[in-house]
């Protein structure tokens, strides 16, 4: 380095500061935020920053010639999009009672939804950083793998009615604690612990916080502790995807709303969870969608802004068929909260299966970057390769998301139909066989049974059972998997019914089933399926985005 060199150079973020004439966090903030020109040096043990005088006089001159509109701004193609990130890990809990346990999640959650109401940063979903509670990768190793500057660890110990929770934050880059604080009071008072913590990340970041009860960082603090709690197993229990399970998440809420009747949160919590039993196969009758209907109306008249209300109306638009209905409703509840995964990952859906790609691009690009490590998420770029027909692109996303739940039934048939769309035949036919003889009396089941005959033996088609056949009609999914499969045994009148099912359920992608799909297109050109193109090329045509 020149002496000249040396002269110039500000070896720290106080140097920077001091010369820039602004705090520190300014400085970082311009460097995130504004292109401050900041360089990095690292080393064994941690790295370090600097910069030059001559490049922050440079900069400082851009700015002001942008500021009188010398030179246009940029424009973002996502308004929306943050330009600081942060995960929170999943606090580790430290009680004695090991029944409690879910307290330490419970805490985290509501960490993550506070920091998503601070603009602009964007915070790693709920459900992907559950993924690493116990993980033992290193910091830098999670920032790169999640792409964030910042983590938030820390853990929560009660004793009796006392808790103590202990936070610090982390540079991803440096490996550096950069903020730690330590909160006690009793477990009544967690809310307030939550709400003080979130914020003073924010604080600490220099971000703008949210003002106003009506857009609080954390929950009310007066919330009852024993509601909260329920919602919280409720949400855990819900996600297992199993009859048991839900029945358990329904009756928790049930008890939670029993101590807060006026907990809009937890009726929409109610009315989602009734409807994973149609997702889950188990209850595809008119009930779920009545008991989602009856919890909707309560949480919107409790709270007419509350984004879970919105997405919960999306969710029964959505059941019922009504995609252009659920469309609008999923766009109202990411206006109030625009980095929900749930919501992002409907709404994407919907355009896609409308045929409406270009609108379900940006959506997915911001639901894989806060949450990157859930296996729905993971298949999404995939599920908008194969509607294009592009099913080589497709396979390594759907390839993830069967081998990150290899349990699911529902992960299997995507990816043994991907398999086949892709002409590994053999491939596709070992994994439907082997899912088939696992869960032969379930919908799913059946699906890959009817899969495996028709890859193994065409003319062979096992017909799905008549009790079978009426849950399958509950969602656009399992018609469409039935028309492939059958269309791929040479059943084309079977074929051509369940497509026509899969359009009345809001399939409308009308390029898909004309063309793209390798199986629905060699029906092309019997009149009854050319009859079905007609209808469903003329909603695809109608649908707005």
């Amino acid at each position: 380095m020149s002496k000249k060199e040396a002269a110039d150079r500000l070896d720290s973020w106080k140097a920077i500061a001091n010369y820039l004439g602004k705090s520190v966090r300014t400085a970082r903030r311009w460097e995130a935020e504004e292109g401050l020109p900041v360089h990095r040096q690292m080393h064994k043990a941690q790295g370090s920053v600097y910069a030059y005088r001559a490049e922050i006089d440079a900069w400082r001159q851009g700015m002001e010639r942008q500021a009188r509109g010398a030179v246009p701004m940029p424009q973002a193609a996502d308004k929306a999009a943050p330009r600081r990130s942060i995960a929170v890990l999943p606090f580790s809990y430290l009680g004695r009672d090991t029944d409690n346990a879910y307290i330490a999640d419970g805490f985290t959650a509501e960490i993550i939804t506070g920091l998503s109401r601070v603009r602009p940063l964007r915070v790693i979903s709920w459900t992907s950083s559950m993924t690493l509670k116990g993980n033992t990768k290193s910091t830098r190793d999670i920032g790169t793998e999640l792409g964030v500057d910042q983590i938030v660890e820390g853990t929560v110990q009660q004793e009796g009615p006392r808790i103590r929770v202990a936070a610090r934050l982390v540079d991803t880059t440096s490996d550096d604690r950069i903020w730690s604080h330590a909160y006690a009071g009793e477990l009544g008072e967690l809310f307030a612990i939550q709400e003080r913590l979130a914020r003073e990340i924010a604080e600490f970041l220099d971000l703008r916080v949210p003002a106003g009860n009506d857009v609080r960082i954390g929950r009310q603090t007066d919330a009852d502790i024993t509601a909260w709690q329920c919602l919280v197993q409720a949400r855990q229990s819900a996600l297992r995807w199993q009859k048991d399970a839900i029945d358990h998440a329904v009756a928790l809420l049930r008890h939670g709303l029993s101590l807060a009747p006026e907990d809009a949160r937890l009726h929409a919590a109610l009315g989602r969870t009734w409807l994973h039993y149609r997702e889950a196969g188990v209850d595809l009758t008119g009930r779920p969608v009545e008991e989602a209907k009856a919890c909707a109306a309560q949480a919107a008249a409790l709270a007419p802004g509350l984004a879970a209300a919105h997405q919960l109306a999306g969710w029964i638009h959505y059941a019922e068929a009504d995609v252009q209905a659920a469309v609008r409703a999923l766009k109202t509840a990411l206006e109030t909260e625009p980095w929900d995964p749930d919501s992002l990952s409907l709404l994407a859906n919907c355009y896609l299966i409308s045929g409406k790609r270009a609108a379900a691009e940006p959506l997915i690009d911001r639901l894989v970057s806060v949450d990157p490590l859930t296996p729905v998420t993971r298949c999404m770029p995939g599920w908008a390769a194969a509607l294009e027909g592009d099913f080589e692109s497709a396979l390594g996303p759907y390839r993830d998301m069967f081998e990150m739940d290899p349990g699911n039934p529902l992960a299997r048939v995507f990816y043994v139909y991907i398999l086949a769309a892709a002409g590994r035949r053999d491939e596709a036919r070992q994994i439907a066989a082997d899912g088939a003889a696992k869960a032969r009396d379930s919908l799913p089941g059946q699906v890959l049974e009817l899969f495996a005959s028709a890859l193994g033996k065409p003319g062979t088609t096992p017909r799905v059972a008549s009790g079978t056949a009426v849950l399958a009609r509950g969602t656009d999914v399992f018609p469409r998997f039935l028309a492939q499969a059958y269309a791929l045994a040479g059943a084309e009148d079977e074929a051509v019914r369940w497509a026509g099912v899969a359009v009345e359920r809001g399939f409308i992608n009308y390029p898909f089933l004309a063309q793209n799909d390798p199986l629905l297109s060699r029906l092309a050109g019997t009149p009854v399926y050319d009859a079905l193109l007609a209808r469903a090329k003329s909603a695809w045509q109608r649908f707005e985005t």
